[in-house]
């Protein structure tokens, strides 16, 4: 994985108050309306939180163990409020979306492909720590 692309093509798309984030949602639920219930929380605190984690990973993209500890960890917890393998699909399309959109012109085919793969490997971390393996 190109850690200098990942960090290099967030901070291009990290707007102020957490706008890609914000963006992302307002793109997931336009595209997946039936994604939108489970989403108790204020859509501003969650933004907050997924921009933290997204921090977090590229901040430890070097730590396998703290990858698979931490991600694994947000995995079981998704598991728990029903979240499936298509809905990790869906977000990774709506959040490359989001960067698309927001990166305009400057964004690129490579760091549509940098990130695919990032939230492709993100995702498989999470769906491994399902506590009764993946759901179908």
């Amino acid at each position: 994985m190109d850690k200098h692309l990942l960090e290099r093509s967030l901070t291009a798309v990290d707007l102020p108050d957490d706008g890609l984030t914000v963006r992302f949602y307002e793109i997931l639920f336009e595209r997946y309306p039936a994604v939108q219930p489970m989403f108790r929380r204020d859509t501003k605190l969650q933004a907050e939180m997924l921009r933290t984690a997204i921090v977090s990973v590229i901040d430890n993209l070097d730590d396998g163990e703290w990858l698979t500890s931490n991600l694994g960890s947000l995995g079981r917890r998704h598991s728990e409020m029903g979240v499936t393998p298509p809905m990790y699909d869906a977000v990774g399309e709506c959040m490359i979306a989001a960067m698309a959109e927001i990166g305009g012109d400057d964004w690129t085919p490579e760091m549509s492909a940098a990130w695919t793969e990032a939230l492709t490997a993100v995702s498989s971390l999470m769906l491994a720590g399902y506590p009764d393996g993946v759901p179908r």
